[in-house]
């Protein structure tokens, strides 16, 4: 039981630091994710932020310890209790309400979640055994998608048209790349744990690697919670990472999956919903209304009525002076 604690509790840890780095950045100028340089610089000179990261890091450490005595699958429920604490939070302090289509998708969401507790119903809910020596060449395998998804979904796939045609986004594809970047660290994160845990060694690739996509996840995290709604983004943040981590623990440290067919179809279900639901999630807010124009009144001698023609004027005054 204690070991799903400490899930839930990373869980909401995790919201509460979410929502302090989106306090900080309301307050900082425009970031951008093409100057990862400037984005450093500003975070950093932020008091609220540096303490939101310093919850973050205390959120992983419950997270690894966690995983330490449960499969990955088992803490993925927890978001759950997270999920509903984020929808509070964004509904009361923010004045955010989803739409139809986002209720959908997170529907879909607590759709895996229960997928997911269903299929560690048939009993794999005790501490995995994992290797703790994934060699180097897995881990660059794992970090390659999180290093380029990012750049090509910012370059690429979600770009913000000037002018009149401009729709504001939802979140949807920094929540992709962030995502994708801390399920890479928390993969990371826990091949660190598994080190000194096993004494196989000082694990530096590992801490290097957590670092690394740790920083760019937040960086991106970061300008996206200035410019996006919070429950889209952090939603699809989570989700991706949780897919990401779980998809990167069953490649580097053999996390059991079942082999019953009710409970892999569970368990497969619960992978493929979520994904849904990211799918599902709008990625831009709609157009706000255009204004009308109110119609001006009409100009001398431009489609105006014929008592302002010259022609009627001038034969108007001829007939006064006879």
């Amino acid at each position: 039981m204690q070991p799903v604690v400490l899930a839930c509790a990373a869980q909401a840890v995790y919201v509460v630091a979410f929502v302090l780095f989106r306090s900080a950045t309301t307050r900082m100028p425009p970031l951008t994710g093409r100057r990862p340089l400037r984005v450093t610089l500003e975070v950093l000179r932020s008091p609220r932020w540096t303490f939101g990261l310093l919850l973050l890091g205390a959120g992983f450490a419950l997270g690894d310890t966690a995983l330490l005595h449960l499969p990955v699958a088992a803490s993925l429920p927890a978001f759950g209790i997270a999920l509903a604490l984020l929808l509070g939070i964004a509904a009361g302090r923010l004045g955010e309400h989803p739409t139809v289509r986002e209720w959908g998708a997170l529907g879909l969401t607590v759709a895996g979640m229960a997928a997911v507790s269903f299929s560690m119903a048939q009993g794999l809910t005790s501490a995995p055994s994992r290797p703790g020596d994934a060699e180097g060449w897995q881990l660059g395998l794992v970090a390659a998608p999180s290093l380029l998804l990012p750049g090509w979904l910012l370059c690429t796939r979600d770009r913000t048209l000037p002018g009149r045609h401009a729709r504001p986004q939802t979140g949807v594809a920094y929540g992709l790349g962030a995502g994708v970047l801390l399920g890479t660290a928390e993969a990371a994160g826990l091949g660190f744990a598994l080190r000194l845990t096993h004494h196989t060694g000082p694990g530096i690739v590992e801490a290097v690697l957590l670092l690394v996509a740790g920083a760019l996840g937040l960086g991106l995290a970061s300008v996206g919670l200035q410019h996006c709604r919070m429950i889209v983004l952090v939603t699809v943040t989570t989700v991706t990472a949780k897919i990401h981590l779980l998809v990167a623990a069953t490649w580097l440290y053999a996390e059991p999956w079942p082999t019953a067919p009710v409970a892999l179809a569970t368990r497969l279900a619960g992978v493929l919903l979520p994904a849904a639901a990211v799918l599902l999630f709008p990625h831009h807010d709609p157009r706000p209304p255009r204004t009308p124009r109110t119609p001006h009144a009409p100009r001398h001698g431009r489609g105006g009525t014929s008592a302002e023609h010259p022609a009627f004027v001038s034969e108007h005054r001829a007939s006064v002076r006879s």
